[in-house]
Order: structure tokens, then C-alpha cells, then sequence
């Protein structure tokens, strides 16, 4: 093939997984202490705050107190009614656990919230008021208030963290105390809403992943579990958050694409990498969208970027950073796989010709309207950074590397001073004649 002619040739191209930014609220609402819950039999504890009410519980209004002793009397009421059901969640009482709606609506809110969190695994689940009333009203004769309640979770079985959301509620006075006539779900600055709250979801278990599903989507989560476990063994190889959390992975067909985790994606992506948390990182594959020959690499790479960033704020992991965030991913998914085998090989040919590479991978983060070959030239160029880094100075102290920039929040020069000892720039000068080199360029 001539020079020409390769030139003309489309690159083939794995429609790539990306890397969604953490909005800034999730922070604000997260635990500020990390905790691990170990999974210590098959029916997890009843959490601590799924306790018996205070005994300190405000005393019945009567006629003619004023309003803020309704209030207080109101408040210990809903209190009681959230520890109910994180005690209901906890030992797998749906009835219990729905018995706070107040109408249909929301009971049937409550029904697939409780069933998709016990598919996930859930071990830690408490509910408690954070903040209200506000909206006050009268609604047919009763009255009705909105609070704001905090959901602390812990999701996917062996040391998993707790981690916290808040979720908007409404509460009417009936006959039977105050029920639950509205509940929203995680807003946009907390990435949501997150799958589980909005979609009746199954679970194909294993020892390291979770895939879950809708139910018309079961068979398909079976047949990724393995694919998932095969995965997580190579991404828990570079995990540099210090733990071992289970990896989430939801399967979407095209209507939960568009909605979970407030959807607006690029046509080319296929699979995504989101902090759910402050601390914990989800995935989202586009399932129908995967060729089957390249479903393990998408779900290494975004395990890739689960385990090396999950906990951060990946708002902070684009620009000149972008090379090593996506081209650590690219290099945990060919794990164990030649520079040549490397299926953006002939693109990044390509991007070195075409888009004159100097040399600096700070530059090479793609514009949204990339052609194609331009962005599987741009994650390519990150893969064999990485590479070269892993060749020249071995694994470890690639790892290290690559933990100063994306934990550390160190630039490329200081921690390419601090853990490979050499100026950046010449390291870089020698990365570009590796790429060259590799891709026969």
C-alpha cells in the first residue's frame, strides 16, 4: 500500500469508551471520612441508623400549640418512618420498605428503587432527614411538606465504601402519620439520575463485578459477567485508590442510554467511566453497540479508568492531562498484548503524518468534531506514552508515574523529575521515537 493510499484507507475503528466528569456537588454531599464495610455473610447487618427512634421523640401536638411543635412532631414521625425502612431495605422487606408511599406513584418508585438496589448487592443502606421542611402546604386538607433526605449506600458486596446522596422528598399528614407522595432522584450535580433510581435493574453477580441490567437485558449481563471478571483481574493490577471495590457495570439498551447519568453522549462512544460518589466510579456500557470481538477491551479500559481515578474529579483529567488519563486505560486494555496488535495502530500512523506530532501529548486531547481516525489517533498516542514509560523505566515506576499526574495532581515535568529522574521533555522526544518506531511510521 502506498503512502497515499493508506492515507485514503479508513483506520480501523473500536468505537471507545470515555471518561465522564464528576460534578461538583457529589463532592459537597460525600462523606468526608472513608469507610469500608466488609461483606460478612450472605444477609448483611442491619446498619447502626436503622435503629429503634430517640427516645427523645417530640411529644404529640394538641390543640392549640403552635406550629413549631407540629413541626417537631412531624420530624421524629418521618425520622421513625426512614429508619423503618433502612431497616426493611437491609433485611429484604419490600412490603415494609414500600409501606411509606403515600399513593401509588410513589410506591411503585419505592418498589424498583428496593429491587434494584438488592440486585446491586446493597450492603450499608441508611436514610435520615438532612434538611427542611420547605413548600410547605395544605393539599386537600392535609398538610404537606418537603424534605431533603440523605441516602448513605455502600453497593457491590466486599469493602465497598459508603458514600452519600441526597434525594428530594415530599411528605403528607394522613391518617396513618406522614407518607411519602414524591421522591426525586440524584440532580445533575450529583451525575444522576443514577440507573438504579430509575430503572428496575437484574444483577449477574461474580467475585470481582456486578453487571446489572433491565430484565428484557438479563441474558446479556450472564454473558458479560465473565467478560467483567476476566477484566477486573487485569484492571485490579493498577488500582491506585487503595482499594478493592467491586466493579459496577450497567448494561444500557438505547433508552437507558439517554437517561442514566443524564445521557447527551457522542454517537461513537460505546461505554463510560462516571463517579457515581465521591469515591465511587461507575461504568455504563451501550451493550448492543459493542462488536463482540472488542467488548473485553472497552470493559478494561473503563475498569482501567475506575481503577486508576476513581475518588477524583475528572474535570480535572482533561486538556493537557488527557494523554495519560486515557492512555493508561488503552494500556491496562492490552494488557499483556504486542505495540502491534494495538487496533489503533495504523491511526496513530496517520495522526504522527497528518497532524505533524511534535512530540508533546498534552496537545493531542481530541476537539468533540474529530474525524475518527483523529480520535482513535489521539488515545493512541497516550497508549504508547504510557507504553514507552512502562518499557524504559518498568511497570512500577510507570505506575508511579502515572499516580504523581493523576492522584497527585503533579504536571508531567514534575513528576517525570520526581519518579523517572529525567526531563520531561527529553523523555517525551524519546516517547516520540518509540510511537514512530512502533507503528512504523
Amino acid at each position: 500500500m502506498t503512502v497515499d493510499q493508506e492515507a485514503a484507507a479508513p483506520a480501523r475503528r473500536r468505537r471507545r469508551g470515555v471518561l465522564l466528569a464528576l460534578s461538583g456537588a457529589v463532592v459537597a454531599v460525600a462523606l468526608a471520612v472513608p469507610a469500608a464495610i466488609a461483606w460478612t455473610s450472605a444477609k448483611p447487618s442491619q446498619p447502626a441508623a436503622a435503629a429503634s427512634p430517640s427516645p427523645t421523640a417530640a411529644a404529640s401536638p394538641k390543640a392549640g400549640d403552635p406550629p413549631e411543635a407540629r413541626l417537631a412532631w412531624a420530624r421524629e414521625r418521618i425520622r421513625e418512618t426512614l429508619a423503618e425502612m433502612s431497616a426493611a431495605m437491609m433485611s429484604g422487606d419490600r412490603a415494609a420498605f414500600t409501606a411509606a408511599a403515600g399513593d401509588t406513584a410513589t410506591r411503585a418508585a419505592l418498589d424498583q428503587r428496593f429491587r434494584s438496589l438488592r440486585a446491586l448487592k446493597i450492603v450499608y443502606f441508611s436514610l435520615a432527614l438532612d434538611s427542611g421542611p420547605f413548600k410547605g402546604r395544605i393539599v386537600d386538607g392535609r398538610q404537606e411538606w418537603g424534605f431533603t433526605v440523605a441516602l448513605d449506600h455502600c453497593l457491590g458486596g466486599p469493602q465497598c465504601s459508603i458514600d452519600k446522596l441526597l434525594i428530594e422528598t415530599t411528605w403528607r399528614d394522613s391518617d396513618d402519620g406522614f407518607r411519602i407522595v414524591g421522591i426525586g432522584t440524584a440532580n445533575a450535580d450529583q451525575n444522576g439520575p443514577h440507573p438504579w433510581e430509575v430503572s428496575t435493574l437484574t444483577a449477574a453477580v461474580g467475585s470481582r463485578a456486578v453487571v446489572a441490567a433491565p430484565p428484557a437485558y438479563v441474558a446479556q449481563a450472564r454473558a458479560f459477567l465473565p467478560v467483567a471478571e476476566r477484566a477486573a483481574k487485569i484492571a485490579d493490577k493498577y488500582r491506585l485508590d487503595g482499594t478493592n471495590g467491586t466493579y459496577i457495570v450497567y448494561l444500557a439498551g438505547q433508552k437507558e442510554w439517554q437517561t442514566w447519568f443524564g445521557g447527551n453522549l457522542k454517537d461513537w462512544v460505546v461505554g463510560y467511566a462516571i463517579p457515581a460518589t465521591e469515591r465511587r466510579s461507575d461504568i455504563v456500557l451501550r451493550f448492543d453497540a459493542i462488536a463482540s470481538g472488542d467488548a473485553e477491551s472497552v470493559m478494561k479500559h473503563e475498569m482501567g479508568h475506575v481503577a486508576t481515578l476513581a475518588g477524583r474529579d475528572y474535570n480535572q483529567f482533561q486538556g493537557p492531562i488527557w494523554w495519560a488519563t486515557e492512555g493508561i486505560a488503552e494500556h491496562i486494555a492490552w494488557d499483556g498484548r504486542s505495540n502491534n496488535a494495538y487496533d489503533g495502530r495504523q491511526a496513530v500512523r496517520r495522526y504522527l503524518r497528518e497532524k505533524q506530532f511534535a512530540g508533546d501529548p498534552a496537545m493531542v486531547m481530541p476537539n468533540d468534531d474529530a474525524a475518527d481516525w483523529e480520535i482513535d489517533g489521539a488515545y493512541g498516542i497516550g497508549f504508547y506514552y504510557i507504553r514507552c514509560i512502562a518499557d524504559r523505566y518498568g511497570p512500577e515506576k510507570m505506575l508511579a508515574f502515572s499516580e504523581a499526574m493523576l492522584r497527585g495532581e503533579k504536571p508531567a515535568a514534575q513528576a517525570a523529575a520526581d519518579v523517572l529522574g529525567g526531563s520531561w521533555p527529553d523523555i517525551s522526544k524519546r516517547c516520540l521515537a518509540y510511537t514512530r518506531d512502533a507503528v512504523g511510521a
